[in-house]
């Protein structure tokens, strides 16, 4: 919009009549007469007092010079009238001294009398004691003492004509500051309050929303030059409510629009985000089946040592049993050393076979209950240091044929009221974690699980390895969900996720991760004896 040329003639603002001159308390009329009364009258208290008590001291330091001075010229003149005893020579010296207004008293006493030789004191006590000063000397005839002096002298007329004198000067100033404030009022009122006026009903308009009136201040000064700046921001006011207006006109149609393509998205990225936490679902089951998977290889890989060995016993006693059969039937001779050798073998073959027998048995009943516990997910009573022990016969398979090892260190009779398979695939996660990360390029190895008592109601249960450990960056991510160090090498970064997962919400404890880059890392899980109560339905079974 083009500028309309300024007018030099002022707006018309009514005056208010309460507040013509600008007193009120927050106006710039009382904000100049207190910064000159200030200004004046805080310097001139400050000077009068300080000249007051420089004053004080300069009459002090006079009248004791004045009084030394009187004294000795008073004790070198009373010593012929004191000698011949003659108080009427005395008086008229005495009363000379006493025209001055400083002297209080004179008096003239001798050793051998207790009345005094001469005494005058002027009528009246004096004002301030302070101010009087007192000086003792004595009157001598051909070296001889013969009486004592004693005058007394006040600094108080001194004082008071000074006093007069700062007086009349303060006075003077209050006059010419009075003079001064009327003066500075009446060009402030003529070239700043009434212009400032003006600019302010002006601003008042344009608040208001009174654009159309135009912004005309005369002069040019300061305050004509903050005018010319508010017209210009009226025009650009105005400019831009025009352009405000024109945008409104498309603001609805823009609005619904926009509004159609959220909808639209929103509902695409719901869709987005039930196949995610589908696709989640599905991982998470898939990773505890193929935790599960890796117990059974462990577990079939463990069996068959037994299982050949005990085939092995059998196959030897087979064919013990065939040499047997045929002594028997006549086709060999039956000699008693034949008989006691196949009864030692015999016996010795079934110690190795119930051995390895048991020990299948044994694997097999611990992965029993393993898998159970793990499938079925159920609660029970459980000796926390036997579940490890279970777990980590599942798990040690795998380490076998590595340089690796695991230790425990197991606190006995620590009973548990939870859910042994929970808590045996975040052991399988954690331990199976290690062997995969942590003893990457290394030699050798150690894990170690250990568990004690915290206090009456919880247990601490840790894996420790003394491994390559964790950058600070890996440990703070390291229970988010798909994140791996091995991606795209077989991880699926949702192990440690289910284990943060089933320590919180399941076990209801606590994970928290120690790790130093090359000092190894330490899984510390702080476990409550009781479980906490699961929602929805729940099998529970004790043992």
């Amino acid at each position: 919009m083009p500028q309309q040329p300024l007018q030099s003639t002022a707006i018309a603002v009514p005056p208010v009549a309460s507040h013509r001159f600008g007193w009120q308390r927050n106006s710039l009329t009382f904000a100049v007469v207190l910064a000159l009364l200030l200004g004046l009258l805080l310097p001139t208290t400050a000077v009068l007092l300080y000249d007051g008590q420089k004053t004080r001291a300069t009459a002090m330091e006079d009248l004791k010079r004045d009084l030394t001075r009187a004294t000795e010229v008073m004790a070198l003149s009373l010593a012929e009238p004191v000698w011949q005893v003659s108080p009427d020579l005395a008086d008229p010296m005495v009363k000379a001294q006493m025209d001055d207004p400083r002297f209080v008293s004179v008096q003239v006493t001798e050793p051998a009398s207790s009345a005094p030789f001469l005494s005058q004191q002027r009528l009246g006590d004096p004002a301030d004691a302070d101010l009087v000063l007192s000086q003792t000397r004595p009157i001598q005839r051909d070296g001889r003492e013969i009486a004592q002096l004693t005058v007394r002298m006040s600094a108080a007329p001194l004082l008071q004509a000074k006093q007069a004198e700062v007086w009349r000067t303060v006075w003077r100033s209050g006059l010419t500051l009075t003079l001064s404030l009327v003066l500075m009022l009446w060009v402030l009122q003529r070239y700043v309050l009434r212009p400032m006026t003006e600019l302010t009903g002006a601003a008042e308009a344009l608040a208001a929303g009174r654009l159309e009136q135009p912004l005309r201040v005369g002069g040019a000064d300061e305050i004509a030059r903050v005018g010319v700046a508010m017209e210009r921001m009226r025009q650009a006011l105005l400019s831009a409510f025009e352009a405000l207006r024109q945008h409104n006109l498309n603001l609805e149609e823009t609005v619904n629009q926009r509004t159609a393509e959220l909808t639209a998205s929103n509902a695409e990225l719901h869709e987005a985000l039930d196949t995610l936490q589908k696709a989640q679902r599905e991982l998470v089951e898939s990773e505890k089946l193929a935790s599960l998977g890796r117990l059974v290889a462990g577990v079939a890989h463990e069996l068959n040592t037994p299982l050949g060995n005990a085939l092995t016993v059998v196959s030897a006693l087979d064919d013990r049993y065939k040499q047997l059969e045929a002594m028997l039937s006549g086709a060999a001779q039956l000699r008693r050393s034949t008989l006691e050798e196949l009864a030692r073998d015999t016996r010795r073959g079934q110690d190795i076979l119930q051995r390895n027998v048991q020990k299948a048995a044994d694997l097999v009943r611990d992965f029993k209950q393993v898998a159970i516990d793990q499938t079925a997910d159920l609660r029970r009573d459980f000796e926390l240091a036997k579940v490890v022990e279970d777990v980590l016969v599942m798990v040690e398979p795998s380490f076998k044929h590595t340089p690796y090892t695991i230790d425990t260190d197991l606190c006995r009779g620590v009973m548990m009221n939870s859910y042994p398979g929970a808590l045996g695939q975040v052991l399988t996660n954690l331990l199976m974690n290690a062997l995969l990360h942590a003893f990457e390029g290394r030699a050798e190895g150690r894990v170690v699980v250990r568990c004690v008592p915290a206090d009456g109601t919880e247990v601490e249960l840790s894996v420790s390895d003394d491994g390559q450990g964790m950058e600070e960056s890996v440990r703070r991510r390291i229970f988010d969900p798909f994140f791996t160090t091995k991606l795209g090498t077989g991880g699926s970064g949702l192990g440690m996720h289910i284990v943060h997962s089933i320590v919180i919400n399941v076990l209801g404890g606590q994970i928290e991760v120690r790790s130093t880059p090359g000092q190894g890392t330490q899984m510390l899980m702080r476990l409550p004896l009781v479980a906490p109560q699961r929602t929805g339905g729940e099998a529970s079974t004790t043992h």
